[in-house]
This record gives structure tokens, sequence and C-alpha cells, in this order.
């Protein structure tokens, strides 16, 4: 410091000064949760006794990193257009804590996996068996219509008298059905000791994530869901939660199990989850998911048609965005665009 001239000094306080400032803002909690581009995946995937193929090009799942935003995270959102806030009863619904939202997102995560290796095998000419033991409630948002109807802990079972048995069938089934719809949804519920099947009516609302999508407005995961498959098949996705990597786990794993390379070397990158049926469906952050393709280079990415719209704006002559509805038809797009 002795060595320092009096303008030195000065800047050095400052600097020091707003470092101690920042630091601070980082203790600070507010009501909102952030949404930033997250790291690009190319999974690894370990196969049992089955012969499988190493491809040269990419199919990467994108990602987002979500938390809560303390003072610092508020402030950067004003300034850096790749993050966006959200408050916090959007992603956290009451009832629900921090560690069992997260491990709700890590189930959603091995359910989809386990649906998009259905997907890729069915595409396979495989016959592929599921069960599972119904739809648990784990948490009901807010606005929800269910909100004095359902409890959490409900066991659903049925919607318009349709059996579900997975989280996957009940979101598969409600997309049968439009906005402002009445279903009837069937259930078990523990009432003094014992297992009761009983009903509820309920509108659908629009989803709070996703332009023109029903939903009912409840978290839940599917109890016990199982799958028949021939082989083994490992998807690393490690501590990376939520239901959106289907439709491109779905992609890895049926390019892993023929031939010939679909992406033609290619960098392609998508986003979107899959059902059983080979449907693709929204997912949120899409914004921040496209900035990541980009930012790794992706020629070709792939998204639900319910985000295109959002989506749209984004691409460039480096980089094509394409809407997609099923697995067979962003198989298709694939095919195309690398064969040009």
């Amino acid at each position: 410091m002795k060595n320092l001239t009096t303008n030195q000094k000065k800047l050095l306080l400052i600097f020091l000064g707003v470092f101690i400032i920042l630091g601070s803002l980082t203790f600070i909690t507010t009501d909102y949760y952030f949404m930033s581009p997250g790291p690009p995946y190319q999974w690894d995937i370990d196969y049992g006794d089955v012969d499988f193929y190493e491809f040269e090009g990419n199919l990467f799942q994108l990602t987002v990193r979500r938390d809560e935003a303390n003072a610092l995270v508020y402030l950067w959102s004003y300034f850096d257009n790749s993050f966006d806030l959200y408050p916090r009863e959007v992603i956290l619904p009451k009832g629900v804590t921090p560690k069992e939202l997260s491990e709700i997102s890590i189930q959603n995560m091995k359910t989809s996996e386990n649906v998009a290796i259905a997907v890729a095998l069915k595409n396979l000419n495989y016959d592929i068996d599921s069960k599972g033991d119904g739809v648990l409630v784990v948490g009901i948002l807010d606005n929800s219509p269910v909100k004095d109807k359902l409890l959490k802990g409900d066991l659903l079972t049925s919607i318009n008298n349709e059996q579900i048995f997975s989280a996957s069938e009940f979101i598969a089934t409600l997309r049968k059905y439009n906005i402002g719809e009445t279903v009837l949804i069937g259930l078990t519920r523990e009432i003094d000791g014992k297992e009761k099947a009983i009903s509820i009516s309920t509108d659908l609302i629009e989803h709070i994530e996703y332009e023109n999508e029903p939903m009912v407005g409840f978290l839940a995961t599917t109890v016990n869901e199982r799958f028949d498959f021939p082989f083994e098949i490992d998807i690393k996705t490690g501590n990376v939660g939520g239901p959106s990597a289907g439709l491109m786990m779905a992609l890895n794993v049926y390019n892993n199990l023929i031939i010939d390379d679909i992406t033609n070397s290619l960098i392609i990158a998508g986003t979107g989850t899959i059902e059983i049926d080979g449907s693709v469906g929204p997912v949120g952050g899409i914004k921040q998911k496209v900035i990541a393709a980009k930012r790794a280079g992706s020629q070709l990415i792939l998204v639900p048609t319910a985000n295109f719209e959002e989506a749209s704006p984004l691409s460039t002559d480096e980089t094509a965005i394409v809407a997609v509805n099923t697995f067979e038809e962003a198989l298709k797009v694939i095919s195309d665009y690398s064969s040009r």
C-alpha cells in the first residue's frame, strides 16, 4: 500500500468496496427462481448383450440451470438476456420443499429415461411392456382448479374412466382434451385409515409454462413404474433432472442400435419430453436451451411444436430450428437435414 499512488489507492478502495457490496448481495434471498443456459449433454450409455454402434456426430440434450435467485443474480438478470426470473410459487408449489422438488425432478428423469428407451426400441420393432401402479400427487399449485379437491398422497388411476398407470400415460391421455374441458379423475385416497376409491371432476387450465397445453395443476410421479426390456440399457444421467431430455435420449439410443449414423457427423441438439406413444411434449426454458445449443455450434435444433413460436426468432443462417410433434417426425427431420 505504501508504494501506491493516491489515485491507485482510491481505485483499490473503490474495487474493494464494490467487491464487498456485490459479495453481500449473494447472501440476500429473493422470492424468485432464475433460469439460465446449462451445458449440452451427450449421454454416456451402457448396453447389455446387444451390438451397438458409436457415431461421429452429436445428438445433444439441452439443459437449463434453475435455482433460487439471490439479490446479485436478480440484478444480473436485467443485464443478461439469457437469464429469466420466475416467481417462487411457479417453480416451487406450496407444500413442496426444495429437496422434494429435486427428488421429484430426478425421479422424472428416471421415468423419462425408461420411456425414451421404450420408444427407441419400439421403433426398432421390439415389443415392450410397461407397468405402473398409478400417479402419485406430490404437490398442488396455488392456482390449480383441484387445489381443494386433490390431496398430497392421492393415487390417480383414471381419466374419464380410461385407466392410467403412469405419469407418462396421464399426460398423454390429458392431451386428448382441450383447455376448458371438464374431466373426471378417478383416484384412491386414505380415509379413516382405509384406501377408498373416489372421483373428482375438474376443468383443464392452460399450462403455466407451455402455451396451449392443458393441465390440471399438480406435481406427480409414477409409483413403481416398470419396463420389460429385452436387454440392459443404462443412460448415465447423473444429477440432471426433469423430463425434458426424453426425445434426445430416445434418439441417442436409436442411433446407437443402428449401423448408419442418422446425424451424418453433424452437430444436432434438441429438447422435448417423450411419451410412451412417441409424442413430443413442451418444455420449460426453451430460450435458454436454444442459446446453449447455439453456443455449442449446433447446426440443427429440434424443439417441441408447442415451444416453436418462442424459439424460432433465435434461428440464424447457421442454425435451423425445427418443430417436431413425434419421435418419428424427429427422425425424418434429421434424415432430411443431414442428407442435404
